[in-house]
């Protein structure tokens, strides 16, 4: 039996299972420094030039940034090797611009700032403490001629009832379209509301990106945006 029990020692010790290889961490892109604007108050259709100097954006390959308070297109600059970029965006001194980092479908936290000149303030979120929204919705891919949904959640605990004006995509999208919940409404403290995006590919309709505007008059005035895009798209 003495051959029986070194069989299966070297059994053990050669046939057991590989472990599976971890897959490698990927860092997520990050906006880590100031982003710096220059305004042109005086120039007539002038675009706000946004900088940020070396190191302020790590792990992206392009900015991406789109003004809330208009209606043109995103715009997508490059990220330089050193961490740095440079970018123009059509707007005004005042307005709010929504930023984010990226790298292939990777995605840094959506970064709101107020448009001036130096180094950009973060936009002002009253309420953040018991009214959030998610600031991302990621859409199901779908077929033209075909449909998918997602929802956000409006749900708040405020002490005092919430009241909202507006819920509007900030810039016509065909692709898109908002139901469920409708403005105006007040949702009291405690209660909850849903809103239904629905993503509708047609022929013409490009698989881009909109943001959805939630503009809220009491207790506080404020809004919440949310940028909408397709998982997996470029």
């Amino acid at each position: 039996m003495r051959w029986l029990a070194v069989l299966l020692v070297a059994c053990v010790a050669g046939c057991g299972v590989n472990p599976i290889p971890e897959p490698p961490f990927e860092r997520p892109p990050a906006l880590a420094g100031d982003v710096v604007g220059a305004v042109c108050d005086e120039c007539d259709g002038a675009p706000l030039k946004l900088t940020g100097a070396p190191g302020s954006v790590t792990d992206a390959d392009v900015v991406w940034a789109v003004n809330l308070d208009g209606t043109a297109p995103p715009v997508v600059a490059p990220v330089a090797a050193d961490g740095s970029f440079a970018l123009d965006i059509d707007g005004l001194r005042g307005d709010e611009l929504r930023l984010q980092a990226r790298r292939g479908a990777l995605r840094s936290e959506p970064v709101d700032l107020i448009a001036g000149r130096g180094a950009l303030e973060p936009s002002p979120r009253p309420l953040a403490g018991c009214f959030e929204v998610e600031r991302e919705l990621a859409l199901p891919e779908a077929a033209v001629g075909a449909m998918s949904s997602s929802a956000i959640a409006l749900a708040h605990s405020c002490g005092a009832p919430l009241a909202i004006d507006r819920i509007a995509l900030r810039a016509p999208a065909p692709e898109y379209s908002l139901e469920g919940t409708a403005a105006p409404v007040v949702l009291e403290a405690g209660s909850a509301g849903e809103l239904r995006v629905v993503y509708r590919p047609t022929e013409a309709a490009a698989r881009g990106e909109e943001v959805a505007l939630i503009e809220v008059s009491s207790p506080e005035v404020f809004r919440r945006a949310v940028t909408l895009f397709v998982a997996g798209a470029p």
